[in-house]
């Protein structure tokens, strides 16, 4: 409430911008004592015809190094820590790295050019700083074109027509950035606490937000546009707000950790499908929410979803997510991980966090498996330990030892004995992710093997 009123005060009175960042350091100072250091981005926006030419200035800044990513289409980008200009070193993801050299503080300068079109959508427009600490931002924009009129995913502290330009100024936190949007109309406004929705018409509907965002806008566009974030969503007018609920929350459980690629949009496809309880709609996600419904029951899911939603605000790896299902049941897993090596479909499998112990030697790099409650020992590994030759061929499996031969099929109940065909009354070998499992009662009914297990461990011994 404090800075909206300073806000205010630089906006009707005209004070420069210079004058409003030094009354925003003093809020500053007071607002570090009482609730820690935050980011804080004071940004200065100014647009001409087909430009914006920005000022980013960013406090607070506790770490001696950053990581960050500059805008889409960004050019002539310089940055300066303590008294040494740069330019800004990026790679072709627009990430990159600034070393702080005891500094607090980095300034950002750089010119993003806008497209002819009569609408514009700007979504990675500010430079983003990855950190754990609490963000702030208060940006302030000056339209030298005055053709439109500009709304953005944060809270409209104030708008002033004046002659010569238009000046916004918006405040927004705990994000990491908020989009712009630019229509060449006027819109009317209408304010719910933190949510504002902008029309032509005047409006009687009351919107409340669809997730915990610190603020929601949302523009009815006359033109027909759709543009979906966490904390700005522009519909067409003919649109209804159902039929756009299900994709604005995988926008924000997209955004709801730090960019990432792939693992971002999977999880975001995943978190939507399990909140609203509908399939997803890529097939990746599709695959791998599969196996979720099958591997996991009802209660093991919601602590699976509810870890991951645990990492709010950070980048996702697969192995985060491996962390995450292993913390949902019993036995670890590596799924997220294999999945993406692999690129390809694979079976949630939770292996037992002991080890295999055969003839009192642990089997190195492998480890016995949970599936369906039913622990599986890696045959070949176990068999081969034991003196037995284990070969496969499409889904037949092959075991010899001395003058004895075996012929067993993959995922079947059948085997065979000489040239006939028998089967038994349940599956003899599993093939998973293409490795070989069988179950203690089946080694110990077909071999002449002995079966033991400690709370932890796996004990197997050829028998006496």
């Amino acid at each position: 409430m404090m800075r909206t009123a300073i806000l205010m005060i630089v906006l009707f009175l005209g004070i420069s911008g210079g004058a409003m960042y030094m009354q925003w350091q003093d809020y500053q100072q007071e607002n570090n004592q009482a609730n820690g250091t935050p980011v804080v981005h004071v940004i200065d926006i100014q647009r001409s015809k087909n430009k914006l030419e920005i000022t980013q200035t960013v406090t607070g800044l506790t770490a001696s190094s950053y990581e960050i990513r500059v805008p889409n289409g960004v050019k002539q980008i310089v940055y300066t820590v303590g008294s040494k200009q740069k330019p800004l070193a990026y790679d072709r993801n627009g990430k990159s790295s600034v070393q702080m050299n005891g500094n607090n503080q980095l300034v950002f300068h750089y010119v993003i050019s806008l497209p002819s079109s009569k609408t514009i959508w700007l979504e990675r427009w500010s430079v983003v700083i990855f950190s754990k600490q609490l963000q702030q931002f208060y940006v302030q924009l000056t339209d030298y074109v005055k053709n439109g009129m500009w709304l953005a995913g944060a809270p409209l502290d104030g708008r002033m027509k004046k002659e010569a330009f238009i000046l916004y100024s918006w405040s927004q936190k705990q994000v990491t950035s908020f989009p712009l949007y630019f229509q060449p109309a006027e819109l009317l406004r209408k304010a719910y606490g933190n949510v504002e929705i902008y029309r032509e018409k005047k409006m009687k509907e009351k919107v409340t937000k669809w997730a915990d965002v610190p603020s929601f806008t949302l523009v009815w566009s006359p033109w027909g546009d759709r543009y979906l974030s966490p904390t700005l969503a522009v519909v067409p007018e003919a649109a209804s707000l159902s039929s756009i609920q299900e994709a604005y929350m995988r926008a924000y459980y997209a955004a709801y950790f730090l960019p990432s690629g792939e693992m971002n949009s999977l999880v975001a496809d995943l978190l939507t499908a399990f909140m609203l309880q509908k399939q997803p709609i890529t097939p990746q996600a599709q695959a791998v929410w599969q196996q979720i419904q099958q591997k996991l029951t009802k209660d093991e899911q919601k602590t699976f979803f509810a870890s991951v939603l645990k990492h709010r605000g950070e980048v996702l790896t697969p192995s985060m997510l491996d962390q995450a299902l292993s913390a949902s049941r019993t036995g670890a897993t590596t799924y997220f991980t294999d999945w993406l090596k692999n690129g390809r479909s694979l079976s949630l499998v939770f292996t037992n966090e002991g080890y295999v112990y055969v003839n009192d030697v642990p089997l190195k790099g492998a480890k016995a498996v949970l599936q369906n409650e039913t622990m599986l020992l890696p045959f070949p590994e176990v068999m081969s330990q034991l003196g037995y030759h284990v070969r496969r061929s499409g889904d037949a499996v092959f075991i010899e030892k001395d003058n004895n031969r075996w012929r067993f099929f993959v995922n079947s109940s059948i085997y065979m004995k000489g040239n006939d065909r028998f089967g038994a009354p349940a599956i003899i070998i599993y093939d998973i992710n293409g490795a070989l499992y069988m179950s203690p009662d089946m080694i110990q009914h077909w071999f002449p093997v002995q079966v033991w297990t400690t709370e932890r461990d796996i004990y197997v011994k050829a028998a006496p």
